[in-house]
């Protein structure tokens, strides 16, 4: 097999873009973390509060980063991307992987700040409520993943959206669901806001839900790409 003397360079060309999604998926995870600790150990924020700081973060960090790498900060988001073909292969990859460094970055970074008074509450990431089965929180959080992924091609990719205040309404988004899932399955909805947490933490035993409903979700944008992307294109060369 003949070697391509570019293959690296086509492989890290992105490396900038790479660099923005880690930052933005750390800082995302890490406030995310925080805010749960906090509440933990000195109260006075709440359930709302919490859902608030996560949401208005994420809408933050998007419109901070998305001229930059996307601003995805979810594995999820990215694989769906990938799925309707608005995203090249080791684009994916990459970005992906710098979301899920940054995971464990984040939660170490908790860790380090709080030690085992953060170690009592899983390092402040999505657990499940009491009485809630692994197979009810994975359809729960597939379902409020596919509503974000949704939105995300509504406002993000499909240009007839309204792309300049795309952010917000993510943000907003996930604020709502957040309140609503968080005691039930936990409000992961992001592969990466458990995967470093509880890798650090030696608990798996629980990630199904975090993982697999995400990425069932993630076909919610395969969905709107050949419902009303393909439908629109048709129209035009029609």
């Amino acid at each position: 097999m003949k070697f391509d003397k570019n293959f690296w360079k086509n492989w890290i060309s992105d490396w900038r873009a790479y660099v923005a999604e880690f930052t933005a998926t750390f800082i995302f995870i890490l406030i995310s973390a925080m805010v749960v600790v906090v509440n933990y150990l000195y109260g006075q924020i709440g359930a709302l509060g919490v859902s608030v700081v996560i949401g208005l973060t994420y809408a933050a960090l998007i419109f901070a980063t998305s001229h930059l790498s996307g601003g995805y900060l979810n594995p999820a988001i990215t694989f769906s991307l990938w799925l309707g073909s608005k995203m090249k292969g080791t684009r994916t990859v990459f970005l992906i992987l710098a979301q899920l460094a940054a995971s464990f970055a984040a939660y170490a970074s908790v860790l380090l700040l709080f030690g085992q008074n953060a170690v009592k509450i899983n390092l402040g990431a999505p657990t499940l409520g009491l009485g809630e089965t692994i197979a009810q929180a994975t359809v729960l959080e597939a379902i409020l993943s596919a509503v974000l992924i949704f939105c995300v091609y509504a406002v993000m990719v499909d240009r007839r959206g309204p792309v300049s205040f795309g952010p917000l309404v993510l943000g907003l988004i996930l604020t709502a669901i957040t309140i609503v899932s968080m005691p039930l399955s936990g409000a992961a909805l992001n592969p990466s806001r458990v995967i470093g947490a509880y890798a650090i933490l030696k608990s798996f035993n629980f990630l199904i839900p975090w993982i697999l409903g995400p990425l069932v979700g993630s076909f919610a944008g395969l969905l709107y790409e050949l419902v009303f992307l393909a439908a629109e294109t048709e129209k035009i060369n029609s």
